[in-house]
């Protein structure tokens, strides 16, 4: 009985065997040259179907990086002072006296609109008015009015800017105050002179010894050597003296260097002093000037080379200006 229940056991085992490798499915066999069979891995499981994320980075992986601005940052700009401006071009005013009853000024460097009316104590609206001007634009040497049309200046002491006319046939008669530039008398010399043989003078103030002659407050000299080779008239408003090229050039009386320069045309290198509130003298076509604005020269004074710029030949061209006006050179300076 025993040995037969151990028969069936056995029988049971061998067919539970039996049934489990019936139901198992056969290995994959792949072909090969070594004949190995190769099983592949079991599938890892991915609910949405892609490849599973592999948390490890790859290699060539970098981190990120933003990208260089392309823009350039604005930077202010550096705060740059204004420079001041050159000295050459900074205005001096003109303080050159002036005859408050002129009808005409003659315009220097410094002079403006501004300063012309205040010296002359008038509107800039009536300066602009008798001028024709539409702005404030005034050129060297150009003569303007500072009194309306028809205005006649009153009669003064002007009578002495009329020299006297050398007089043969009359005999001198010394002034009680003799002028500046003659030496003084000796003890007996006025009853002698009184006596003395008519001779050739002036009638007023007369010329030296030296070539001088005082008119009208001052004493007057040849601003050069050489002959006039054209009188004042016409088109020439002074007087046109011969000469050689780098002869020098004199102050015809003491005064104040108010233009220095070639920006006249016409006129070359040119210096012009003013001798006082009426009066002033021009030197004209100069090789080189040895004087500068603003200075103060006296009578025989060397002011400038005598040369030919804007002229036809060597040569001065001197005017004497009265209110801003051409008088004749003739009638203060005995050539």
């Amino acid at each position: 009985m025993l040995k037969q229940t151990t028969l069936l056991a056995a029988c049971a085992a061998v067919a539970a065997l039996l049934g489990g490798c019936a139901t198992q499915q056969p290995a994959p066999v792949i072909a090969g040259n070594s004949g190995m069979q190769t099983v592949p891995s079991a599938p890892v499981y991915n609910p949405y179907g892609a490849t599973p994320y592999n948390a490890a980075p790859a290699a060539n992986d970098a981190p990120y990086v933003p990208p260089v601005q392309s823009a350039p940052v604005y930077t202010p700009p550096a705060y740059v002072p204004q420079s001041a401006p050159a000295v050459s071009g900074t205005y001096v005013p003109s303080y050159a006296p002036v005859d408050i009853n002129a009808a005409t000024h003659i315009i220097v460097r410094g002079d403006t609109v501004y300063n012309i009316s205040k010296r002359y104590h008038i509107s800039q609206d009536d300066f602009r008015a008798w001028n024709g001007m539409t702005d404030n634009t005034l050129s060297i040497g150009q003569i303007v009015k500072v009194k309306p049309a028809g205005y006649a200046a009153p009669k003064t002491s002007a009578v002495e800017s009329r020299p006297a006319v050398p007089a043969a046939a009359q005999t001198p008669v010394k002034p009680a105050a003799q002028p500046p530039v003659q030496s003084a008398p000796q003890p007996a010399a006025p009853a002698a002179e009184n006596k003395a043989v008519p001779a050739p003078a002036p009638q007023s103030p007369a010329a030296s010894l030296s070539g001088t002659r005082s008119v009208g407050g001052i004493v007057w000299q040849r601003p050069t050597q050489g002959k006039v080779v054209a009188d004042f008239g016409g088109n020439n408003k002074g007087v046109d003296i011969a000469g050689n090229a780098g002869q020098p050039v004199l102050a015809a009386a003491d005064g104040k260097v108010v233009y220095a320069g070639s920006g006249l045309r016409g006129y070359g290198n040119l210096v012009i002093i003013q001798h006082n509130s009426s009066f002033l003298t021009a030197y004209g076509h100069n090789q080189k000037l040895l004087v500068g604005e603003g200075q103060q020269v006296k009578r025989g004074q060397q002011v400038a080379l005598m040369g030919n710029t804007d002229a036809s030949r060597t040569q001065l061209h001197f005017e004497v200006r009265q209110n801003g006006k051409p008088v004749n050179p003739n009638s203060y300076i005995a050539f």
